[in-house]
């Protein structure tokens, strides 16, 4: 009666929140540290709440269906038109309308592993046929001849850059080149893009088989509201609208969306503290004995553990503590390393130290 994909499709982990840790673990949800999201550590700014408070009032109206003042603000964000900008509830939602109008069943995906699962999710719903490219061997960098090579008879290729978890940019003359050789349309996610701030969104001019997708998750700091968006050509934008469902956006996100995009100051300094606060938490994992952060392009760490530790151990040791990381262990691309790994969101200063102790607690 129901599609055979979901007898063996696992259902999307999206990882511990701090509701499901207080009751299980006792820890009241005023202690709990969510280091396990990847979100923006700090409530946005006030001009952004006094609009979310303002647009309470109107939610028994709909939402303005084609986005249009909020298609405006991004388009002197990002330095397109609004013909190459196409908005979702979420990145997700973005990525699963992109495989909606690409993707027939036994279409081939390609994926560099490991990354962002929500690739491989997606393009399992649909049915398509899957190969992954290793970037274990090369310390996670994403090689260009490999992926091309795997690409050349794809109908779709994913691109995380940077990317998750690893926090690794892939070079942009290196995802041109990709471009250049492959016939399948390329989906670069960005939605780390405001960390490492190295873009091919403005080569949507140039490729018509490029979508970028952002976030205003991470950066913007809105992961509660819901809010990505496309950038591609005008063609490729239009198949994305007449495929999105109507009203996909709520009016609340869209009204906190455009005025986060008028604080842009505002987020790039608290941005550049938590860029420092990264590298001071990568020179104290890698203090402490067996630990070894790698370095990182993000808001979060891709922490590989000493020998003798399993992810599982740390993690539930964590949540006992009232701290909240993800095991990455299990992901495509992650299994064939003979240690495990856990990925750490970089949080406010106290939050770091905090995390930082109960790491060396564990490990003594």
């Amino acid at each position: 009666m129901f599609r055979g994909v979901l007898e063996i499709l696992e259902s999307y982990r999206a990882g511990r929140n701090a509701e499901e840790i207080s009751e299980r673990y006792g820890v009241p949800q005023d202690k709990i540290l969510n280091l396990g999201s990847n979100e923006f550590p700090y409530p946005p700014p006030k001009t952004v709440q006094a609009a979310i408070q303002d647009e309470i009032s109107k939610v028994n109206r709909y939402p303005d269906p084609l986005s249009r003042e909020l298609k405006e603000k991004l388009c002197e964000y990002v330095g397109l038109s609004k013909t190459n900008i196409s908005v979702g509830n979420g990145a997700s939602e973005v990525l699963d309308t992109i495989c909606k109008i690409t993707l027939n069943p036994l279409d081939k995906v390609v994926i560099p592993v490991p990354t962002y699962s929500m690739f491989i999710f997606l393009s399992m719903l649909r049915d398509a046929s899957l190969e992954f490219v290793d970037t274990e061997r090369s310390k996670f960098e994403v090689r260009v001849g490999d992926v091309i090579k795997a690409s050349e008879d794809a109908k779709l290729l994913f691109l995380c850059s940077p990317n998750n978890p690893t926090g690794k940019v892939i070079k942009r003359e290196d995802i041109i080149k990709i471009i250049e050789n492959t016939c399948a349309i390329v989906v670069v996610d960005e939605a780390y893009y405001e960390f490492s701030k190295e873009t091919v969104a403005h080569e949507i001019e140039r490729f018509d088989n490029l979508i970028v997708v952002r976030s205003m998750s991470k950066f913007f700091g809105l992961a509660g509201l819901r809010l990505g968006y496309a950038l591609a050509g005008q063609d490729i934008i239009t198949l994305l609208e007449k495929a999105r469902l109507p009203f996909n956006v709520n009016r609340i996100a869209q009204r906190a969306a455009v005025e986060a995009l008028d604080e842009q100051n505002w987020f790039e300094k608290i941005t550049g503290e938590i860029s420092q606060e990264r590298e001071s938490v990568i020179e104290k994992i890698n203090r402490i004995k067996g630990f070894k952060a790698l370095p990182s392009r993000t808001n979060f760490l891709l922490v590989k553990l000493p020998d003798k530790m399993r992810a599982q151990d740390i993690v539930e040791e964590l949540f006992r503590k009232g701290i909240i990381v993800r095991d990455v262990t299990g992901i495509h691309g992650l299994t064939g390393l003979k240690c495990d790994h856990i990925r750490i969101t970089i949080g406010r200063r106290e939050e770091n130290r905090r995390l930082i102790s109960a790491l060396q607690e564990i490990a003594d």
